[in-house]
């Protein structure tokens, strides 16, 4: 089992986090990866990924945001996206307090890495060599349909916190029931988080996460992502080779946030996963591994990197036609 340890944010809560240590040794130490979850998820949605990325010499810290996973609750006010990044911050400091770091974010994860680029924590942001969005977001999520629709999808951005937070008292009972009759929930939870067929274990981890995530603290953030606006944040990162990685069919950060974050990235690898939904890294996870291996490698080098690509932000769609492996076209962002 990977060493866990808790790290007290600014406002005293605990932050829980796991540690996969490199397997083996290289030539010269790599970069620690730090994974950042999404919105109602935990670090359980990374488990192919950290076990991939430490197998190839890579140090992987995962962590539980705030109200999730193992990690304490804050005050209602605290689920904010700027505390995720001063949470971010903390992690970074405690956890990896020396060399090199990549940070790699899905959905709320990559906002939080935003927020903390915005906000400073020189110390930290000095020893980034390298940051990757998976299905994330910079701005205007208040204008997501969920794939409903503009009216439905406005009335579930309208009252959908005021519904949960109703529901918050009976979650016990709401979680018996997914145990006794998961046909009920997971339908739900794979429409809007894949974009092809997954593992019926794969959707019942899924929905076990957002089940798990306490129902007032799923309505306390809501307001925060719909107003979330951390476009000028990001030039704070621009310096960086980044990758952007969002799949053709996501409903909750749609394709187009992905294009927006790449053409802010004059650095950036643009990748666009066909037959993919919002959580492709449990959907896809060999083609995420393969495609996070390959970049980091490719960034071990930043100043090599950058001679090479500079200004040239890719686009890279992978195709997925069968059980094949996936083909790759290049080609600026449209």
């Amino acid at each position: 089992m990977s060493p866990a340890r808790f790290v007290d944010a600014d406002d005293g809560v605990r932050l829980h986090v796991e540690l996969e240590p490199a397997v083996g040794s290289t030539a010269a130490p790599r970069p620690t990866l730090v994974l950042c979850h999404g919105y109602t998820l935990d670090r359980r949605c990374w488990t192919s990924q950290r076990r991939a990325l430490s197998q190839a010499g890579y140090p992987v810290v995962v962590w539980d945001q705030r109200g999730h996973g193992r990690s304490g609750t804050g005050e209602a006010s605290s689920y904010s996206i700027d505390q995720l990044g001063r949470d971010l911050a903390a992690v970074v400091e405690e956890v990896v307090p020396a060399g090199p770091v990549v940070l790699v974010g899905h959905s709320m994860g990559g906002m939080a890495i935003m927020a903390m680029a915005g906000q400073g924590h020189h110390d930290v942001l000095a020893r980034v060599v390298a940051v990757a969005f998976l299905d994330s977001s910079a701005g205007d999520l208040h204008r997501v349909d969920w794939g409903l629709g503009a009216l439905v999808g406005g009335w579930v951005n309208r009252h959908g916190p005021t519904v949960t937070a109703g529901l918050a008292p009976h979650q016990r009972r709401v979680r018996a029931a997914f145990a006794r009759y998961p046909w009920l929930v997971t339908p739900v939870v794979a429409a809007s988080s894949f974009g092809s067929r997954v593992s019926p274990e794969v959707a019942r981890l899924t929905a076990r996460m957002m089940l798990d995530t306490d129902f007032t603290v799923t309505a306390e953030f809501a307001p925060t992502l719909t107003a979330h606006d951390q476009r000028g944040a990001v030039s704070a990162l621009a310096h960086l080779p980044a990758l952007v990685m969002v799949g053709d069919r996501d409903v909750l950060t749609p394709p187009d946030h992905s294009d927006d974050l790449a053409r802010s990235l004059p650095l950036a690898t643009h990748v666009v996963v066909s037959r993919a939904g919002h959580i492709m890294m449990l959907e896809h996870p060999e083609l995420v591994n393969d495609r996070l291996l390959a970049w980091c490698r490719s960034v071990e080098d930043p100043p090599k990197w950058r001679a090479v690509n500079a200004g040239v932000p890719q686009r890279a769609v992978d195709l997925r036609p069968g059980r094949g492996r996936a083909a790759l076209t290049t080609g600026r962002p449209t």
